[in-house]
């Protein structure tokens, strides 16, 4: 059976894309603003943004770690991440310490608050990922990711 060839004319029948189409980019940037925004919708009332939830789920792994390590697991700079931390430290979500080895060096830990948070947040987001992928098979869903990964992994190191 031919599958017939998907491509956002559709959505616009009458808009000359001229090639605009075939920018992978402006793909991968528009389905992560769909994921992205309609996630928010369900965790507003948790007042945190999906980048804290992925904070809060790696200092919930990873007791005391370092903003620096959460900078180059988001390939975004220090700064960003910051005003993210600070954020969850302001609604009582995370602790800031300092190392006890070094004490420049501060680590992040969970909070009781966060951890309750990070619980309905987690369900939120399977939910909220079962819908945006429902018309994906199994195997459809295990190659995007491969294929995600593998431009993440394999991306020129950051200049």
């Amino acid at each position: 059976m031919a599958t017939a060839e998907i491509t956002r004319q559709a959505v616009v029948p009458d808009l000359d894309l001229d090639g605009i189409d075939s920018v992978l980019g402006l793909h991968v940037g528009t389905v992560n603003t769909l994921f992205v925004t309609r996630l928010e919708k369900y965790l507003d009332p948790l007042q945190v943004t999906p980048k804290q939830v992925a904070i809060l789920w790696l200092v919930n792994a990873n007791p005391g770690v370092k903003q620096t390590d959460l900078s180059r697991f988001f390939q975004i700079e220090r700064p960003t991440v910051h005003q993210f931390v600070r954020q969850l430290i302001k609604n009582g979500f995370l602790v800031n310490e300092p190392s006890k080895l070094d004490r420049r060096a501060g680590g992040l830990w969970i909070t009781d608050a966060g951890k309750d948070v990070l619980t309905q947040s987690r369900a939120a987001i399977a939910h909220h990922e079962e819908i945006m992928t429902s018309s994906l098979t199994a195997r459809e869903r295990s190659e995007l990711y491969r294929i995600l990964m593998k431009l993440y992994l394999l991306a020129p190191a950051k200049e």
